[in-house]
């Protein structure tokens, strides 16, 4: 037998959610061109600036050194013209040269300038594109699968090459329709306390995931034909053991709540009428008591109407038990015991 009692009770609710990474991208190729070196193994992890793929690098720097040669020989055309313009000005001040003359060699000066400044243009495209010969991981990840070899062309046109996830932290969204989401909010803003709420996994072998999470994201909208918002959570992933698109439960538990009048959830029985429980009152006779569930919370079960703190509630034996039978109680060695149950 034990006496029903107010404590703080979680409130803890399960949800299918889905684990996201909080990086994705599929790599592509810049450039056209013949893989050089693959420089990874499919499924391995990598760090951000590791090259993973080579393209053939040798007509894009010798894109690059034929514009270095045709800048170097713009600049002497400019400083030709320089040396031109200057003699000009000089045999202008002494009269001469026509004006004219001085005119077009400030001319031949500025063309040699803008021939210049289109071909540094163009030594920085050629640089660029002999850049993306090295496709790197933008990101800490693990590569997917791919089906790339050695030799093959690739090209912008071709799409994606592989795909890079990253893999700690890691996301997992889950949809909370918009009753429990006010339900929860309502809970929360009558508790005492605000803790933060406590979020694990359930892995799809029944495992429960070491590690703990938080909320990251609520939604601020509704998911239009299921009524429900999309909560997002976050979970360090160090040993990469949850996996992006990984179908899980989440079980949210939310520690801080009221106080709760509280029973053994073996004590409960149910009827056409509902939930139920045997009582012991001052005649020592079990009696029948209709009570309002909650909810169960483990082996506790949140009753919100029908007892009282410190009824005492029969919780073994109840197969033996029916109303109106007299139950004697003794405690030999700390140990209860009943005749019909304790």
């Amino acid at each position: 037998m034990t006496a029903t009692q107010l404590k703080p009770v979680s409130l803890t609710e399960i949800f299918t959610g889905r684990v996201e990474a909080v990086n994705r991208v599929d790599l592509i190729a810049r450039v056209p061109g013949f893989v050089k070196s693959i420089n990874f193994k499919d499924g391995s992890a990598v760090k951000a600036a590791d090259v993973l793929i080579e393209i053939e690098p040798d007509s894009y720097e010798a894109a690059v050194t034929e514009i270095q040669g045709q800048i170097q020989a713009a600049q002497a055309a400019k400083k030709l013209a320089d040396i031109e313009l200057d003699r000009q000005q000089k045999l202008l001040a002494k009269g001469d040269t026509p004006q004219a003359v001085v005119q077009k060699a400030e001319a031949q000066q500025g063309q040699a300038d803008g021939q210049i400044l289109e071909l540094q243009g163009s030594l920085q495209n050629a640089q660029l594109n002999l850049s993306y010969t090295k496709i790197a991981a933008p990101f800490d990840g693990r590569v997917g699968l791919t089906d790339l070899s050695v030799g093959a062309f690739v090209s912008p046109e071709g799409g994606a090459l592989l795909s890079l996830s990253s893999v700690d932290p890691i996301h997992v969204t889950f949809p909370v329709t918009e009753a429990e989401l006010l339900e929860f909010r309502s809970r929360r803003a009558k508790a005492s306390a605000s803790e933060p709420l406590n979020l694990q996994l359930v892995l799809a072998d029944g495992t429960t995931y070491g590690q703990t999470g938080s909320i990251d994201v609520i939604d601020t909208e509704v998911q239009s034909g299921t009524d429900s918002v999309l909560v997002r959570g976050s979970f360090p992933n160090p040993d990469g053991a949850l996996i992006d698109n990984q179908l899980v439960r989440v079980v949210v538990t939310d520690p801080s709540q009221e106080k709760s009048l509280v029973i053994p959830a073996k004590a409960l029985q149910k009827d056409q009428s509902g939930y139920f429980v045997f009582t012991v009152g001052s005649d020592a006779k079990a009696k029948k008591t209709q009570i309002q569930l909650d909810r169960v919370e483990g082996t506790e079960a949140v009753v919100s109407s029908g007892l009282s703190e410190g009824d005492q509630v029969i919780t073994d034996g109840l197969q033996k038990v029916h109303a109106g039978v007299e139950v004697s109680v003794s405690t030999p060695k700390n140990t209860s015991s009943t005749d019909g149950g304790n």
